[in-house]
């Protein structure tokens, strides 16, 4: 049995699901989510977030307390996590704290019984089982009128997603300082690369704040403004990913919105950081052709 922990919002927790998929794949064996984490309501500094992939055809059971009651003794020895992680071999159950940004190279020598805990946020943990979460990751409910236009905008033009992460990433003092936001020169610079390579580029621009991107983007190239999912955000995602192109922000939603893009041609233009204050190249975050700015 592998058994994922969930934490963190919707890209998030879909990094997370794949990297248990894959694991569990890989053992033939069944996966479970651990929601206890969500669940409890944890009195921390970053942003309260519930559950949010049941919207998917995503195929895992809830772990419960039996599950997790035998890894307990596991996760709380830190020394035992410490080398289970670095000989997994050597065990038949472990507990596998993510270390560090970088791709733990011992992933996939956990063994069968495993119970995983970070935030797996490389396709390396999960590239062996694409076409498998390329399926995993629809939709279950079909998209509404207004969804539907958009789509047939966007397969009509030469469709280039801009996604703008403000929200918490502004509004919650330590996620700022954790994450920090991209700048409006991150944005003109993808901008201009996008008109220099896409003739009649068509900027579709996702936002949790549509007001300020209006106000503050000033874009070359025509706009379109997408502003009619704020309660079902998997919507979003779905509408990145029909885009020919994309240009994400230092956020998993929009990583996953150009990840889930199967144009053949697609250009994924990302922010050289992902956190505040260090550069994405160090831990793995995008994949090889992606361009960094």
């Amino acid at each position: 049995m592998i058994i994922v922990k969930l934490m963190g919002g919707l890209g998030n927790q879909m990094f997370q699901y794949a990297a248990g998929c894959c694991l569990a794949h890989l053992h033939k064996t069944e996966l479970k989510l651990d929601l206890s984490y969500l669940e409890a309501d944890p009195a921390n500094k970053y942003t309260k977030r519930h559950y949010a992939l049941d919207v998917f055809n995503i195929h895992a059971s809830m772990a419960t307390e039996k599950d997790i009651k035998p890894f307990l003794p596991l996760y709380r020895n830190k020394y035992h996590s410490t080398l289970q992680r670095k000989l997994p071999i050597l065990f038949s159950k472990i507990v596998a704290n993510e270390s560090g940004h970088a791709f733990m190279k011992e992933f996939y020598s956990f063994p069968k019984n495993t119970y995983l805990n970070g935030f797996w946020q490389s396709e390396l943990y999960f590239q062996p089982i694409k076409e498998i979460l390329l399926n995993d990751f629809s939709i279950k409910q079909e998209p509404d009128a207004a969804n539907l236009a958009l789509s047939e905008k966007m397969k009509s033009t030469n469709a280039v997603s801009l996604h703008i992460r403000r929200g918490d990433y502004v509004e919650n003092k330590q996620a700022n300082q954790f994450h920090g936001t991209c700048s409006l020169a991150y944005y003109h610079q993808a901008i201009s690369y996008i008109k220099t390579v896409c003739e009649s580029a068509h900027l579709f621009v996702f936002s949790d704040d549509v007001t300020w991107a209006k106000s503050n983007l000033n874009s070359v190239l025509p706009v379109t403004y997408v502003d009619i999912n704020a309660s079902k955000p998997q919507f979003d995602i779905w509408l990145m990913s029909l885009c020919k192109h994309n240009i994400i922000a230092n956020s998993s939603f929009s990583w996953w919105g150009a990840w889930l893009n199967q144009h053949p041609n697609k250009l994924v233009i990302a922010p050289t950081q992902w956190f505040a204050g260090t550069e994405a190249q160090s831990h793995n975050i995008y994949p090889q052709k992606w361009i960094m700015i």
